[in-house]
């Protein structure tokens, strides 16, 4: 047994927009009790009226964009009233929705395509900085070869460290300035 009132066409104009989340939420919850349906419209907009949530699923059931369903009880059970958007209904909204969320994707794909290149830059600029910091590790590990060990805790193999390690920091930092542009 169906409880509706048909309309010829479909239009979302004929909603308010609490309409329309009304019946956004209808369309994932479809063929839900109406009761769970009441709490889920009565919990998403924050009311606590014993009835706001049944007048939005009324006024869509009037409109046309859903429609009630009762089941017939089973043997000494009750009656229950489920809610279902008419199939029309359901195949519009796709057909609005669904391209939507393919240009949704073919903008993500693009995105990543366009942001892939400056990725690459960056892991170039890291392998470069990799290099220069074993480049400065075994320029260290050398003068420590070389240098005496008297000399290790003087204060003139620490500046040469120093300054060795500079040197290649600015070595690397033209390099990166003068080929980036």
């Amino acid at each position: 047994m169906s409880i509706t009132k048909s309309v010829n066409t479909f239009s979302l104009r004929n909603l308010s927009m609490r309409e329309l989340e009304a019946l956004l939420i209808v369309l994932k919850d479809d063929g839900t009790e109406l009761a769970v349906l009441k709490a889920a419209i009565d919990k998403q907009f924050g009311y606590v009226s014993r009835t706001k949530g049944y007048d939005y699923i009324n006024s869509l059931c009037k409109k046309g964009f859903t429609e009630k369903k009762i089941t017939k009880p089973a043997a000494g059970g009750k009656r229950t009233v489920r809610i279902h958007v008419i199939k029309k209904v359901r195949r519009e909204y796709e057909r609005l929705i669904l391209p939507t969320v393919k240009n949704l994707n073919n903008s993500i794909k693009r995105l990543f395509k366009d942001y892939m290149a400056e990725i690459k830059e960056e892991e170039n600029l890291r392998e470069k900085f990799r290099f220069y910091t074993e480049t400065i590790l075994q320029a260290i590990n050398g003068m420590l070869e070389e240098s005496p060990t008297k000399s290790v805790n003087k204060k003139k193999l620490q500046k040469k460290i120093t300054d060795t390690m500079w040197r290649y920091f600015r070595a690397e930092m033209l390099k990166v300035e003068m080929f980036s542009r």
